[in-house]
């Protein structure tokens, strides 16, 4: 019976128990597993799903949830008094001065082992400190059901020995705080910085431009979505949008690259526009680059989001117009409204070409059919990566470099920016004995491809929900090549 009840829980909560067993309460979990009480399953479920959102989350998320939850605590019926409430007040200090550099070390965990560590012991003295608050909101509970006359089981605690020792709790998990925020200092960390907030990596940003000779095995999809937008030139009265969607790497912008530059498309559109898009979706940003596409890099110096539209409305107006917004994340449809307003202006058969990893961007702005990628063939992956590891008058008919550069593609899987990394790291390189070495490494481990590439990968894993990314942390505990079976 409980074994069901948790199979159905498990299908309503994201893989919960899945991903509980690695977090730090393994006791609680084998309890769990063989209670029989349907509702402390529930509640525990719910707690363990709370832990594993948060788990995942940033450190700043944590603190923020900390911060109201201390915030509430007069709401909830608790009074402070005394040596309780100096506590709560010291804690909220030291708690907003290490908020102040929160930002800054989230963005540099990732080229700093230290400050990693550093996050890792705030996020455990976080949620220590969280469940000291956790007793808090169940007092606040008991002490409701006592003024509702609600009966209750268990004998209520005496007021002032709860606050006293609630009091002893606060500063043992003040303390740990104290010495983490004494820390701080030793990384550098600036205070109140904000940039990078939306994620936009320099290295990510895209142009229209693309060396064609060098792309292989996207010839096909070339020519359906070209023939698509041809067709829709004469035979489609609104706005059309073609959304190209798949996973980080598939070569999504390298296809609209080709579309955008294909002959037979430059010479039907009128005007043609190029913007990367990235994690911000700020409808004044965009409007003014798409202006500054169409002007060719001249600069608007229009700041106002109203003037910018009506100047974009003007330019499109009675023009066929091509627009690329590449990479989108932007979920929320009220923007894309927002955006969309300034592009109606333009001549039938206009259009924009979206490219985006998200299926909901893709089914959301798209007007047509979803253009679905999929991996290359195997005989496409073999040719690009020929193309970028066998160069510099390398010897191609090395049958011993062939064997492992075929199992090194396999590995790749298909994915176009994986292929292109490991061949171009390949290209310098002569001796078995180095390709091996590629062969039997973890790709984001090879010198500054495989950075790149975990880099791509990362945006991706960020925008998960956050019991999504524990998910994928908790498979690191089971074998590379163990098979898990489905159940329903």
């Amino acid at each position: 019976m409980c074994h069901c009840f948790l199979s159905l829980i498990i299908l309503n909560t994201s893989t919960v128990v899945c991903s509980v067993s690695s977090c730090s309460y393994p006791s609680l979990f084998l309890w769990l597993l063989n209670s029989s009480s349907v509702s402390h399953v529930v509640l525990l479920l719910v707690k363990f799903k709370e832990r594993v959102e948060m788990a995942d989350s940033l450190v700043s998320a944590l603190l923020n949830t900390i911060f109201d939850n201390l915030n509430s605590l007069s709401r909830e019926g608790i009074r402070l008094a005394g040596s309780l409430k100096t506590e709560v007040q010291t804690l909220e200090s030291t708690l907003t001065t290490i908020q102040a550099v929160l930002h800054d070390a989230e963005q540099k965990q990732w080229k700093s082992k230290a400050i990693q560590n550093w996050l890792g012991k705030l996020k455990q003295a976080a949620y220590d400190l969280e469940d000291v608050l956790d007793d808090f909101n169940a007092e606040a509970l008991r002490q409701r059901d006592a003024r509702s006359n609600v009966t209750v089981f268990f004998s209520p605690q005496n007021p002032l020995l709860f606050r006293l020792n609630m009091a002893h709790k606060l500063k043992d998990a003040r303390e740990k705080l104290d010495a983490i925020a004494e820390e701080r200092s030793k990384f550098h960390l600036r205070e109140g910085v904000a940039e990078a907030e939306t994620g936009r990596n320099r290295d990510r940003i895209t142009s229209s431009l693309v060396n064609e000779s060098e792309v292989i095995g996207r010839g096909d999809e070339k020519a359906e979505i070209v023939s698509m937008l041809l067709k829709n030139v004469n035979h489609h009265d609104d706005l059309s949008v073609n959304a190209i969607c798949g996973m980080g790497g598939l070569g999504k912008t390298t296809i609209a690259q080709l579309v955008y530059n294909d002959e037979n498309v430059t010479k039907v559109f009128d005007l043609r526009a190029w913007v990367c898009v990235s994690d911000d979706f700020d409808i004044a940003s965009l409007t003014k680059a798409i202006v500054e596409s169409i002007e060719q890099g001249n600069a608007c110096n229009i700041q106002q989001l109203d003037p910018l539209q009506r100047c974009l409305l003007e330019k499109l107006a009675g023009k066929r117009f091509l627009l690329v917004l590449d990479d989108v994340w932007n979920e929320h449809e009220d923007k894309w409204d927002g955006l969309k307003k300034a592009l109606l202006s333009g001549q039938r058969g206009s259009t924009v070409i979206v490219t985006t990893r998200l299926k909901k961007v893709a089914l959301m702005m798209a007007t047509i059919p979803v253009h679905d990628l999929v991996c290359l063939s195997d005989d496409d992956s073999w040719s690009l990566f020929k193309q970028r590891a066998f160069g510099m008058g390398m010897d191609e008919g090395n049958v011993n470099l062939e064997r492992i550069g075929r199992q090194i593609v396999q590995r790749c899987g298909g994915l176009p920016l994986a292929i292109k990394a490991t061949g171009s790291i390949l290209r310098f390189k002569s001796q078995e004995r180095e390709w091996l070495r590629v062969k039997e490494s973890e790709i984001w481990d090879l010198e500054d491809e495989g950075r790149r590439i975990l880099g791509v990968l990362r945006l991706s894993y960020k925008h998960l929900p956050p019991y999504m990314r524990h998910v994928f942390r908790f498979a690191q505990y089971f074998p590379k090549i163990m098979s898990c079976k489905r159940t329903s």
